[in-house]
């Protein structure tokens, strides 16, 4: 990283900030890289549940999904959604989209294999095959199996960059083409700065929540 060039515009505070944080940040990539495919489904049941909800809510439910072998157990989903102490929101919706998963993953986990080494390609592939996700989701799917190189667009993400000077960033994305305008002025930022993007975006979800989840 450096702070040192007088044209970059990097804020002290998170330049401080990802100095404390930065080991954590490595290790926890670390964790993302060292997914096992087994764990693919769970991973993407996750990125099903968090839009609009509590990511700790979604972490509660996928662990009480993992603990009843939802993967390969013919259950209904929605009561976990609806318990008011990890309640997830569009908990109808949402359980239509799990089990949707549940029903095409043996063909999503191949196209994973097939197009991993092809991280865009495989973005727009698994948007187009997982119902509930965009692009975002299937970036932040990506990610947390060790797949790396599409942005997570969250409003958090948008807020951080544009504190950072990315200009680009003022408006939530609306199409893919706005997507990935805002996409390319980040990878642009992170290259000036010299700080991976997955490393500045746990850096701006800690600075967010105080805590590195996923």
């Amino acid at each position: 990283m450096s702070t040192q060039k007088k044209n970059i515009e990097f804020p002290e505070i998170y330049a401080t900030e990802y100095l404390k944080m930065q080991s954590e940040i490595e290790n926890r990539l670390q964790d993302f890289l060292s997914v096992q495919e087994k764990d693919w489904f769970y991973e993407a049941c996750y990125c099903i549940l968090t839009p609009q909800s509590k990511a700790v809510h979604a972490e509660t439910v996928v662990k009480k999904l993992i603990d009843m072998n939802f993967e390969f157990n013919d259950l209904d989903p929605m009561p976990l959604l609806r318990d008011p102490e990890h309640y997830i929101r569009f908990h109808n919706q949402k359980t239509i989209n799990l089990q949707l998963l549940k029903e095409n993953f043996p063909e999503i986990r191949s196209l994973i294999q097939e197009n991993q080494q092809k991280p865009l390609m495989l973005r727009d592939i698994l948007t187009a095959k997982i119902r509930g996700f965009g692009m975002k989701e299937s970036a932040h799917f990506m990610r947390n199996i060790g797949i790396f190189g599409p942005t997570i667009l969250d409003r958090h993400i948008l807020k951080h960059l544009l504190a950072c000077g990315v200009k680009s960033a003022k408006n939530p994305p609306t199409n893919k083409s706005m997507y990935l305008r805002i996409e390319k002025a980040w990878l642009k930022y992170c290259k000036e700065v010299q700080i991976e993007m997955e490393s500045m975006d746990l850096l701006f979800w800690s600075m967010e929540t105080g805590f590195i989840l996923k």
